[in-house]
């Protein structure tokens, strides 16, 4: 094969938008496995998204102006972040953060207007993505039973608590996630799970099909039990009955099976939820605190506490995109708390994180956007979306969601993908 018949098959290639689609559907089996290798990719889908526009595959401008605008919002709330570069002090942590969240602005420049080909494809890169994260699930499941099992006196034995911290478990927690921050995990399988229940209502596919997407639904809800993110677990509390409650007001046939769902969700996984060892641990601590009368804060009510005295201090622009650390240590000093002030915590609230970082203007621009989501969500009836908004928001009231690749790329992301999902177009 010569040049010319590469150089003709690659722009063949690149006109049928094929190339982004791989690129993308790269992205959503690699995302929940291990995200360290999102940024290449993210290059090189920026080149050919620069190409598709060259060869006139796609043309931005064509994108429904709603899109446009949470594109611009997006933008404006990076562009002012980069701004805090200028009254920084640490100037080096600064850049490390902007470069960190290059994807808050490459996803949604490349995502707001795809091509045809990914536009048609989404039904298939979400499940794409939710069977990934249920791969991921699975390989942390056996991991786990693997570190549990020891030879001792030529038996097998299975101990699943570390020999050297017995109050650990290789199926809880940190533990079990491996390379994933629980957090960012039962971000992945929330979301995965939402997908995997409009993937069991889907009409066009066969029974089978559908049932084998229940167990999936079925397995991803239960694998939020051994994460054991309370963020996580929050989210689903409140996310799910919201699902239950918009498929039974839409759904003719299975109404009942709906209203049963609801009805059994709460106090079977209230149950199952507190044999979880790390919420029965909370419980423990607090009837000790109860028996001793001595008042036992809760980390993140000292941490909110100090950003709240941080923000007073810099309400307009903030303390600057790379002092936000170092100013929290200095509060938390200020308040004898040396175990948060060591481990240098974070705000573990993005809104407050923001409001730390960039005042006043960019907390009021960060609501801008989330509002102009929650309005996509509504105006074009998108279940899916709505979902995916209000378990970010749940996220971000406990956990500085945006801080690390992980995070900020899921946003970002799906923040343009799920606009393109249309449930009564999908058929495969």
């Amino acid at each position: 094969m010569n040049l010319t018949a590469i150089k003709n098959g690659f722009i063949d290639q690149l006109k049928k938008g094929n190339l982004s689609f791989y690129i993308i559907l790269l992205i959503m089996i690699i995302l929940p496995i291990q995200n360290r290798y999102l940024p290449p990719l993210m290059i090189v889908l920026g080149i050919i998204w620069i190409l598709e526009i060259v060869v006139d595959v796609l043309n931005p401008l064509k994108t429904p102006i709603k899109y446009r605008v949470l594109l611009y919002f997006f933008l404006i709330y990076f562009f002012w972040q980069l701004l805090g570069i200028l009254y920084t002090s640490d100037v080096k942590m600064g850049w490390a953060n902007i470069f960190g969240r290059l994807s808050l602005i490459v996803f949604p420049i490349i995502i707001f207007s795809p091509t045809e080909k990914v536009k048609t494809k989404i039904y298939f890169l979400l499940k794409t993505f939710a069977v990934s994260t249920t791969i991921y699930i699975i390989v942390c499941i056996l991991y786990a039973f693997i570190r549990s099992l020891s030879i001792i006196n030529s038996t097998w034995v299975f101990n699943p608590h570390p020999q050297d911290y017995y109050w650990l478990n290789y199926f809880y927690g940190m533990d079990f996630t491996l390379s994933i921050h629980p957090s960012y995990l039962a971000m992945y399988v929330l979301l995965s799970f939402f997908i995997a229940i409009e993937a069991s209502g889907d009409q066009y596919l066969k029974m089978k099909h559908r049932v084998l997407w229940i167990i999936n639904s079925l397995f991803l809800l239960i694998s939020l039990y051994f994460i054991s993110s309370r963020a996580g677990i929050l989210a689903a509390f409140i996310s799910i009955p919201y699902l239950g409650i918009q498929k039974f007001i839409k759904t003719n046939r299975y109404r009942l099976l709906w209203l049963v769902f609801m009805f059994l969700l709460i106090p079977v996984s209230i149950f199952v939820i507190n044999k979880n060892l790390r919420i029965q641990n909370i419980f423990k601590a607090k009837a000790e605190e109860q028996k001793t009368e001595i008042k036992i804060q809760d980390d993140r009510l000292k941490i909110w506490k100090s950003a709240i005295n941080i923000i007073s201090d810099n309400l307009i622009v903030g303390v600057g995109i790379g002092d936000v650390r170092d100013e929290l240590v200095k509060e938390y000093n200020r308040q004898d708390e040396i175990r948060l002030s060591e481990n240098r915590l974070n705000a573990h609230n993005q809104f407050l994180e923001v409001f730390i970082e960039n005042g006043l203007i960019g907390f009021v621009i960060f609501l801008s956007l989330i509002s102009f989501m929650i309005y996509l969500a509504i105006s074009e009836a998108n279940l899916i979306y709505g979902l995916f908004i209000l378990m970010m928001i749940v996220f971000f009231m406990f956990e500085t969601t945006l801080y690390r690749l992980a995070g900020v790329s899921f946003f970002s992301l799906f923040s343009f993908l799920l606009l393109y999902y249309k449930p009564q177009r999908q058929k495969e």
